[in-house]
């Protein structure tokens, strides 16, 4: 979850919208991968004469460094220069913070904030100017403290050009008003001296601006379609650290207070389901063709710190870009996970079968052959007219989706070739519910529900079938798997520790009961009867993450959870079903059914499927298209403190899937 105090909640709506013309934008520009630099704190980058430079805290807090690259993703190896560093004492010999780089009036200075040996937390601000073309080459020269209408703790200097005049925001305590620190914007007659009123911009004072500390700090400036926004940081450098946004428009008085609004909640804060915390203190860059606007700032990529907060060294470099909301203002999304970007961010719905329309019971796995993923799926006939009672969900093959962005998108490959006895199948056989896995040697494995015919009503036979394959696109008839009765469907296999097999499947008989089936080989197997005995439920999937093994089930009333420590013995989750409460997304406002977890390291992401103009009984048949419809969805599954599984169905999905060899 983004740490957002409970009554705020971002626009789930508008991110997804955003971010996915941004990375239609980056595929055309240039790509890196984040973070850009570890352990590289208030990172300020500003594109010259076609190059990157960064400049930032280093954690030593001791010198300032300087690196140049002709792309972002070149600063990381870059060559890091020390172009000053700290005195033995007095002023500017301890605690070297939050340096920025900028060109003015065809020179280059530094602004940043500096304290003493003596006294490490008299913090000032200072500038240094460099005449030279190139900042790496001639002298820098202290210009000595940039003096404000009182002297107290002061940092975090940025400046920037309005109509003709330089202007210098920056962040410092005021006695009078308590706290850390607040904003203040004053105009500059040089690049280290003020003139005219110190104004104030923001002090500290929502809810989200004061856990632990009272803090406004951090400011970077952009000017966009006739405004202003100055982005700040708030509250402690923990998990908690988030940005915020004061806007003014271009005509307006800067120097006024009341030309500036303040907006009430973070624009960019700790986001779990990236790994991603304390996001903040940064900088605005564009891609080299000005088409792209690019967020520069620090996070970790873990919540809990060990120690003080500020000894901490793990504040890494990153970068991402930001798009503009149609009202012109900027919207900054969440973080986004490290690796490559751009992360591309699932489709809602994530897909639909071009055939039928009735994609559902998905399973998802990497193919070797392809080198990509690919979703296997129940089909059903959702737009076939003349179609009476439950007929429209037999007599089709099972579907194949192919993505080969790491399973963000997906697009149609066609339906499975398979081999089955003639006493299995009719002139319409009924494919249902696969599922499939690769085997250690490579072989792959599916045991696929199949059904005799086309039924009106659900009173017929249905039995698991075994199949094996070499390319996952044919497949050749096994076994018929002897299991409690005829009344079959829904198996989930997995290897378990001991290097033998489990199954999981749906037994009709006894009320729709979930049951195991072992075996040392995938090709025998023994029933070993029932082991859900609470409720009823079909299309068991189980996997193994965060240290449990995990059952989710389709109760008809979203997916119901339980977890065990041996995959035997199974405890029902407490605290309800997931997926039950629909979603805001498209295709996504009913409760979800019968899924498939990819489990990626410490990340889990459930696929789902859903009737999107159906939500009620299901044994009812539905009358046309519009009820019979059916999408397949994604959602990133979270651990809540509880230590239970919960899901934002609405929360937008960053995901890379990498093969199985790559974890």
């Amino acid at each position: 979850m983004i740490f957002f105090p409970s009554q705020m909640k971002p626009n789930y709506l508008l991110i997804p919208s955003i971010l996915m013309s941004l990375t239609t934008q980056l595929l055309d520009a240039e790509t890196w991968s984040n973070p850009l630099v570890e352990q590289r704190a208030d990172p300020h980058i500003s594109l010259h004469d076609g190059q990157y430079y960064l400049i930032a805290t280093v954690p030593e807090y001791d010198r300032i460094e300087l690196r140049r690259a002709d792309t972002l993703d070149g600063l990381r190896e870059a060559e890091a220069v020390d172009i000053w560093t700290r005195h033995e004492s007095g002023p500017m010999s301890h605690h070297i913070w939050a340096p920025e780089l900028h060109r003015v009036d065809g020179k280059w200075y530094i602004h940043f904030a500096a304290g003493e040996a003596e006294r490490i937390w008299n913090i000032r601000m200072y500038v240094l100017e460099n005449a030279s073309a190139d900042p790496f080459e001639g002298e820098w020269v202290e210009k000595g403290q940039i003096e404000t209408e009182w002297d107290s703790f002061s940092l975090d200097a940025t400046t920037f050009e309005h109509r003709g005049k330089n202007y210098l925001v920056w962040a410092q305590n005021d006695p009078k008003i308590g706290g850390n620190s607040c904003l203040y914007i004053s105009e500059m007659d040089t690049p280290w001296s003020l003139t005219g009123p110190q104004i104030l911009l923001s002090q500290p004072e929502l809810p989200w601006e004061i856990i632990k500390y009272k803090v406004n700090e951090g400011p970077a400036v952009l000017k966009r379609n006739g405004r202003i926004f100055v982005s700040y940081s708030a509250s402690a450098t923990n998990h908690n650290y988030a940005l915020g946004l004061l806007t003014a428009e271009e005509d307006a008085d800067l120097l006024n207070p009341d030309s500036w609004v303040k907006s009430p909640l973070p624009v960019f804060a700790s986001w779990a389901p990236a790994s991603q915390y304390g996001p903040g203190h940064n900088s605005f860059t564009t891609s080299k063709d000005g088409k792209t606007d690019i967020l520069v700032y620090h996070a970790r990529n873990y919540k809990e710190i060990e120690g003080p907060e500020l000894h901490n060294p793990d504040r890494h470099t990153r970068a991402q870009p930001i798009g503009w909301n149609p009202d012109g203002t900027p919207n900054f999304g969440v973080p986004v996970p490290d690796g490559p970007l751009p992360v591309p961010m699932a489709d809602k719905p994530l897909f639909r079968d071009p055939v039928f329309d009735g994609a559902a019971d998905p399973v998802v796995l990497w193919n070797p052959q392809r080198q990509r993923w690919w979703m296997f799926y129940t089909n059903r006939r959702a737009n076939v007219d003349g179609l009476s009672g439950f007929a429209w969900v037999h007599g089709t093959d099972i579907g194949i989706a192919e993505s080969d962005d790491g399973g963000a998108s997906w697009s149609y490959v066609g339906t499975i070739v398979a081999s089955l006895p003639e006493e299995l199948i009719s002139d319409e056989p009924t494919l249902w519910a696969p599922e499939v896995m690769t085997a250690p040697d490579g072989k792959h494995h599916m045991y696929l529900t199949v059904v005799p015919g086309v039924f009106e009503s659900w009173e017929h036979p249905r039995q698991l079938v075994h199949l094996t394959s070499d390319d996952l696109r044919h497949w050749q008839y096994e076994s018929t798997l002897d299991l409690a009765t005829d009344r079959v469907l829904d198996a989930c296999v997995i290897q378990l520790p001991d290097g033998s097999w489990r199954m999981w499947y749906n037994e009709e008989r006894d009320g729709k009961a979930v049951y195991q089936a072992d075996s040392p080989d995938l090709y025998e197997w023994t029933d070993k009867g029932r082991v859900i005995h609470d409720q009823p439920g079909e299309g068991p999937n189980v996997f193994h993450w965060q240290e449990h093994y995990w059952m989710v089930t389709d109760v008809w009333d979203g997916l119901a959870v339980y977890r065990s420590e041996n995959a035997s013995d199974w405890q029902r989750q407490p605290s309800g079903n997931i997926l039950r409460e629909p979603g805001r997304g498209k295709d996504d406002g009913v409760r979800g059914g019968h899924a498939d977890v990819v489990v990626q390291g410490d990340r889990a992401f459930i696929f789902y499927f859903t009737h999107p103009g159906r939500d009620t009984d299901q044994n009812t048949p539905p009358a046309d298209h519009s009820g019979r419809r059916s999408s397949i969805q994604v959602a990133e599954l979270q651990i809540n403190q509880d230590g239970w599984i919960e899901v934002d169905r609405d929360a937008p999905v960053y995901m890379r899937l990498v093969a199985p060899e790559e974890q």
